[in-house]
Formats: structure tokens, sequence, C-alpha cells
């Protein structure tokens, strides 16, 4: 039998061991193949951004989107060009510079499983904390949004950063210790925000804390400055973003809120076009969107599990975890299905909030069996079931995840139907250049729906004479339905 103090070392690094052994799950899967797949138009435009920032040129560039997740990214692939050297001298692997491109994102998307079995332990027990950040581990739609070079994997995991952090504020003992933690978390949102322009996520981190305030969920009196939190959120934002104080980026930021730098204007879902801006609400792609998407892209147990567990919290209302799920998860959703621009994406900060709801499932039905010889055998099988199934999926699918679709969406017979303008935004640029390289006629005009992706690689393998022009009408102002 195990002494006492061999069993009080278990009990110490139970947790940690069971955090780390996820995140390398989670890595694994992450960046097994990474750089299989071509450049996608919004990774070629980063990958233009980088280039442009070696020789110095900050303002202005990609100015829609953060310096950050860029600066990430040119990091990444100074360290792979010099690994990549290196490999080759002596007979090393290495990935593809388009692998390298997307590490920074593949590393978050890992970290993110950490951080979820940290926050969700503030909530409930080890066994949901476990479910939970598992989920996020293995389930093909964090996985696969996680492999491409985005914005919102970072934002995700430094907002649910941000939210751990806000937590061990809000459940600190000492102030002093609370104001640690309150300026942890203004830092966490000052990343998010640096990783993309959004600031909705922050505004419904402080809704669930109104929510636990009215049901008597806070212990005690919160030791928070609303100015000290706003100006350490501020100056880290600047700090990492600081071309947010050119005059071109602002204009810049402002052009693309009217929409005059989209050239994306249409998306097919389910075999029909819709109009995608964001101010066309209701009008836009159908509401439903992103509840098909978790219905048809979640492997079955995982969803019954975030469908019961999503009841539960409904129904145990003055708990923290359902303050929010509320929140983050219920009010999330509807925003995002009343906007009228929907991309799969934009479903990724949603997940983890879903994923708390399947953890507080299994935890409860865990509960409910204890002490129940008959209960516990079946919660044993209910266990295989829920690993083994989502496992197996994954790996049948490998690694072209971003077309999973699970029996509800009718599987492998149905690729591409329902999403089509995300999932194959990436494949076959690098195949179709490689095809015309040796092929095409001096100073020839090649016509692509991808046509920086396409001149990336074109220019790649060295025939830069190529002249490329898009099938889509740059200059494609939207009209107002008669």
């Amino acid at each position: 039998m195990l002494s006492e103090v061999q069993y009080r070392c278990l009990g110490r690094y139970r947790e940690p061991a069971i955090v780390l052994l996820l995140t390398l799950l989670a890595f694994a899967v992450r960046v097994h193949r990474v750089d299989f797949n071509s450049l996608s138009e919004d990774e070629s435009a980063k990958w233009a951004a980088v280039q442009e920032y070696r020789h110095g040129h900050f303002a202005g560039v990609n100015s829609e989107h953060p310096m950050l997740p860029k600066m990430l990214a040119w990091a990444s692939l100074t360290v792979g060009e010099r690994w990549g050297r290196l490999a080759a001298a002596h007979g090393w692997s290495s990935l593809n510079p388009e692998g390298w491109l997307r590490l920074p994102n593949v590393l978050f998307g890992a970290a993110t499983t950490a951080i979820l079995f940290l926050f969700c332990r503030r909530m409930m027990g080890v066994v949901g904390s476990f479910a939970a950040s598992l989920f996020w581990a293995i389930a093909p739609l964090p996985v696969a949004l996680n492999r491409l070079t985005e914005e919102e994997t970072p934002l995700t995991f430094f907002t649910l950063l941000a939210c751990y952090f806000y937590c061990r504020a809000q459940q600190a003992d000492a102030g002093e210790s609370a104001r640690r933690w309150y300026d942890l978390s203004a830092i966490g949102f000052g990343l998010a925000l640096a990783s993309q322009y959004i600031l909705h996520l922050l505004g419904l981190n402080a809704l669930a804390w109104f929510l636990a305030g009215r049901m008597g969920l806070n212990r005690k009196p919160s030791h928070f400055s609303y100015t000290r939190f706003f100006l350490v959120m501020l100056l880290t934002f600047v700090v990492v973003n600081p071309v947010i104080l050119s005059p071109a980026n602002f204009t810049a930021i402002v052009h693309w809120l009217q929409h005059e730098g989209v050239k994306h204007s249409g998306y097919d879902f389910d075999g029909k076009l819709y109009m995608n801006f964001p101010s066309r609400l209701l009008a836009g792609v159908p509401w439903f969107y992103y509840l098909w998407l978790v219905l048809v892209k979640t492997p079955i147990p995982i969803l019954i599990a975030v469908i019961v567990g999503s009841a539960l919290l409904l129904r145990d209302r003055r708990t923290l975890a359902s303050c929010f799920f509320l929140s983050l998860g219920v009010v999330q959703l509807v925003g995002l299905s009343l906007s009228g621009a929907k991309w799969i994406r934009y479903s990724l900060p949603l997940l983890p909030f879903l994923f708390l709801a399947g953890g507080y499932a299994v935890q409860q039905t865990l509960k409910a069996a204890k002490g129940k010889v008959l209960s516990q055998a079946l919660l044993g099988s209910a266990a295989v079931i829920l690993l083994g199934w989502p496992l197996l999926e994954l790996q049948s699918w490998a690694p072209f995840y971003s077309f999973y679709l699970n029996a509800i969406g009718g599987e492998k017979q149905n690729i591409t139907r329902y999403f089509a303008m995300d999932e194959v935004s990436e494949f076959d640029t690098r195949e179709v250049a490689q095809k015309v390289c040796p092929f095409a006629p001096a100073a020839a005009t090649v016509a692509t729906a991808r046509p920086m992706s396409m001149a990336y690689y074109l220019q790649d393998c060295g025939r830069a004479d190529l002249q490329i022009v898009p099938l889509y009408d740059t200059h494609y102002a939207p009209r107002k339905e008669i």
C-alpha cells in the first residue's frame, strides 16, 4: 500500500500531470502534418506582411489585423529558416514554411487546453475539468481552426487566460493578491485585443460576474479599480501593437469596418449563396449557421455531453459555471447568430464554454453515479466511448480535420456540402502552381480565385513573369436589393 507521504505526492502532482498530458496530446494532434496544405488567402496576406516587417515597414501593412500575431509568425519563420539550414546539414526533419507560419497558433491552441482545465477547476471537479479540456484537445473543429494562421486562436487563448485570472482575483482572499490577479487579467485582455480588434468578450466576462454577483456567488467585495484595470489593459495593447498609433493604420481599420476592404461578399451555405456582411444581421447567412456547425462538426459523444450539460447549467443557474455558460456561451452564440457575416473561425471563442458545459455534464453524471455499483459500471463504459470514439474519428479524418462531419452531417458523403467556403480555402493552390509552372508560356496570365496565395507559389517556383488576375471583381460594391 502507498504510504501517506507517497499518497500526498501523488495528489500534489496529479493535476499538473493531467494538464501536461492533455496539452501534449493537443499539441501532437495539431502539429501532425500542419504544413501539408497550401496557404489560404488570409495566410498569404500575413506572409506578405511578415516580408514587409522584415524590411522595416510596419504602418499600413495588413492594417485591419493587429500586429501581435504577425510578429509571432515572423519569429516562428525566422526560427524555421535557421532550423531548416541546420536540419539540411544534419539530415534532420523540418516543417515546410507553411508549417512554421502556423506553428504559433498550434502552440496557442495546445496551451488553451491547459488554461481551460485550470479555468474549469475554479468551478467544478477534476473529472469535469478533464473532460472539458479533453474535448478541446481532440474535437476536430478547434483542432482544424488552430492549424490556420488566423487571429481567433490567440484571441481565444488570451481571452480564456484573462477570464481565468479574473476568476482568481474574484476568489482571492487578500486584497493585494486580488489586485495582482486583476492586473494579470487586464494584461490578458490587452493581449486578446492585440490579437484581434474585438472588445465584446471583455464585456461578456463582466456580464458573467454581474450574474454571479446577483446570485451571491462572490465570496467578498471585489478589490477592483476600473481606472487601473483599463489603464493596464490599454498599455499592454499599445506596447505589443504600437502601429495602432499610426493614422494610416487607424484609417485602414475604419475603412475595413465600412466594408471597403472586404473581397469576399458572399457565402455558399448548403448550396445557396448568401450575402455575408455583419450589417445585414438576420438578412445574411441564416441565423442557425453556428448551431448547425456545432451539431454536425462535433463528435456525437461530445455533442451529447454538451447538450446535456447545457440543459443542466440552464437548470443550475446558481453556479459560477452557469454564469459563464450563459454569458460567454449563450449570449455569445446569440450575437454570432444575429450577425449577417458568418465564418467557421468566428465560432472558436465560443467553443471553450460549450465544452465547459460538456465537462459539467460529466461531473454531474459522476456525482449521481457515486456509490451505485451498476451506475459505476455503466459509467466506465461511457468513459471509454467518450474518449475512444472522438479519438478514432480524429485519426480517420487526419489530416483533413476541416472536412470533418459526424453522422448527423452525413460524414464523408457530404464533404464540403455545408461550409465549403471555409473548408477548401487553403487546399490545392500549391499543387495547381506546381502544374502551371513548367508549362505556362512566358508572361502568361493566370486567373484564380486565390490571387495572393497563387502569386506566392508561382514566385516560389521561379515564375514571377506570370500575371495573376482574380476571378472576382476587386471593385465590386454590394448593392441594395430592389
